[in-house]
């Protein structure tokens, strides 16, 4: 007889590099910048981990009709062990100018979320076990969110619900809720530091029912509007570094570390995420200048 555990998680994709592209988990963010942004972020979590998280994403958005509207489109992968999971959504925003450095977003978002388990790679102590066919289950259900966000020249504030439903999973045996609804707060400033460094710290906590409230607390250091520098603690049991170059005020290149101080992930787990993001002016009244959120 063995004993059976019972554990909950947050289920949606863990990221770093949310700074300047919080589309992945707010739906507002999308067109609330003038320009047409296409972000990209490959995460490798605990390398060397067998099973290890890997993460893909892919946003690109825009603003559209004449800086009234935003538009945008978020396809993320995750794999963990033998689940992978894909989320699709579509995203619409709506922006409303408080002062002329003010404005005011609502966002929504639709799309699907698919997720699969793919027994065969497992590597069972009993082959005969029945909970464990050799064999692969898929399911896919859909998913709506939403979201608001304040944005000025020096603060940045953002609440969203980016899965407003639960997502369930059912192989023919039992029915599993994969996916709960998650809440997600955000707030940064800028401030100058000195005449050549920015500082902006940044909070981002996340809620779902059933497992404890999580945040990330950063501060990063802007030098000479060029680079990025900034440490960071996810629940204080993950500490980071993070590094993001600018290049011409409209490409950027990030990189962040982190590594795990707590007593169930080894230090020797280390995290790797590589993002790249791209700002461009391809229609009229977009313009690219330095953004800071």
């Amino acid at each position: 007889m063995f004993p059976t555990y019972f554990c909950v998680a947050q289920q949606d994709p863990i990221v770093s590099n949310y700074h300047l592209s919080s589309s992945l988990f707010n739906p507002a963010y999308s067109g609330l910048h003038n320009r047409f942004i296409v972000n990209s972020t490959i995460r490798r979590q605990w390398r060397g981990l067998p099973g290890n998280p890997k993460t893909n994403i892919l946003s690109v958005t825009s603003s559209i009709i004449k800086n009234m509207l935003g538009a945008g489109l978020v396809v993320n992968q995750d794999e963990i062990g033998i689940t992978k999971t894909t989320n699709l959504n579509a995203q619409l925003s709506y922006q409303i100018p408080l002062s002329s450095n003010q404005i005011f977003s609502f966002g929504l978002q639709g799309g699907f979320t698919s997720i699969s388990h793919d027994q065969v790679e497992l590597n069972l102590r009993f082959l005969d076990d029945p909970d464990f066919l050799p064999i692969s289950q898929s399911a896919t259900a859909p998913n709506f969110g939403a979201g608001i966000a304040l944005m000025s020249d020096d603060y940045f504030i953002g609440l969203s619900v980016p899965r407003l439903i639960s997502a369930d999973f059912n192989d023919g045996l039992t029915n599993n809720t994969v996916y709960k609804k998650h809440i997600y707060a955000m707030g940064s400033f800028i401030r100058d530091f000195t005449p050549s460094f920015k500082i902006k710290p940044t909070a981002l906590i996340k809620y779902v029912n059933g497992s404890p409230i999580s945040f990330d607390l950063s501060a990063s250091l802007l030098y000479d509007n060029k680079l990025w520098m900034g440490v960071f603690t996810r629940d204080f049991n993950t500490q980071g570094m993070m590094f993001q170059l600018i290049l011409n005020g409209a490409y950027l290149i990030g990189y962040t570390i982190e590594v795990p101080t707590n007593s169930y992930i080894k230090a020797g787990y280390i995290t790797h995420e590589i993002g790249i993001s791209i700002d461009l002016a391809i229609f009229k009244n977009q313009d690219v200048y330095l953004r800071y959120f």
